[in-house]
């Protein structure tokens, strides 16, 4: 069944090559050959190949394959549980997040910039936040990638703004610069590991989300266990709202101080 997706003169040398001793063959060929003879077991996990390998669908079928190859309902299958990289993208949003308050208040950043700046990047954090905690908590389709997208083009537009307000008003560090950065690109990194993740809903946002439930906002599928959801509402608030909550509160008890 792999031999039909191979070129001809491919095929040709490959009936050939059968008859000479394997032991003669080139180290390339004989790589070649184990991929031909692996082919039909790995083949059949690509969209759009396996429908064209109908006996190899069946015996993937018998030996327990995925839903998709079986017969099953595309629209079921972007639905099946997949082993999401998104709790382990959370720690890269909500560490350098919590280092970038603390360098910010050894910087005394209320007798510099003040209640702007860090409203600023108080909002250009949370921006960061959303796709993360919006990917672990709802069910991907449309809207949540179209909420992604949203919220990294606005990250990005506010991370602008609060550069142009630190530019000459205090000193900026490299290590605070290398954690904006790293700031900067999580949400494109969530959208992209997202939505390779889920294909299908790419594909439904491209026509448009026609569906009935494609632009509705719905929990996740199973939803995550009761101590998860705890133990995220306590690093989102201990790790991010708390510190920077604190940071805006003495920016404009500075800035009262300096009107009295």
């Amino acid at each position: 069944m792999a031999q039909r997706l191979l070129p001809r003169t491919a095929r040709f040398a490959f009936r050939v090559a059968r008859h000479v001793p394997r032991s003669a063959w080139p180290p390339q060929a004989r790589f070649a050959y184990r991929v031909v003879r692996i082919a039909p077991h790995v083949v059949p996990h690509v969209p759009g190949v396996a429908p064209h390998l109908p006996g190899t669908a069946r015996r993937h079928r018998r030996r327990g394959g995925d839903s998709w190859i079986s017969g099953a309902h595309p629209a079921q299958a972007g639905r099946a549980d997949r082993p999401s990289p998104l709790p382990g993208i959370l720690p890269l949003w909500v560490v350098p997040a919590l280092a970038d308050w603390w360098l910010r208040r050894r910087t005394h950043v209320e007798r510099t910039t003040g209640t702007q700046a860090s409203a600023a990047h108080a909002l250009m954090v949370a921006e960061a936040g959303v796709p993360p905690v919006l990917g672990l908590v709802a069910r991907v389709n449309p809207l949540v990638l179209t909420v992604m997208t949203g919220a990294a083009v606005a990250q990005g537009a506010t991370a602008v703004y609060d550069a142009s307000l630190a530019t000459g008003a205090r000193e900026t560090r490299p290590v605070e610069q290398c954690l904006h950065t790293l700031l900067n690109v999580l949400p494109l990194t969530t959208l992209a590991l997202t939505a390779s993740l889920h294909p299908d809903q790419v594909r439904a946002l491209l026509h448009g989300g026609p569906g009935s439930h494609d632009w509705r906002l719905l929990s996740k599928e199973p939803p995550l266990p009761a101590p998860c959801l705890v133990a995220l509402g306590t690093v989102v608030t201990a790790g991010v709202v708390l510190p920077y909550a604190e940071e805006l509160w003495r920016c404009r008890r500075a800035a009262r101080a300096r009107e009295e």
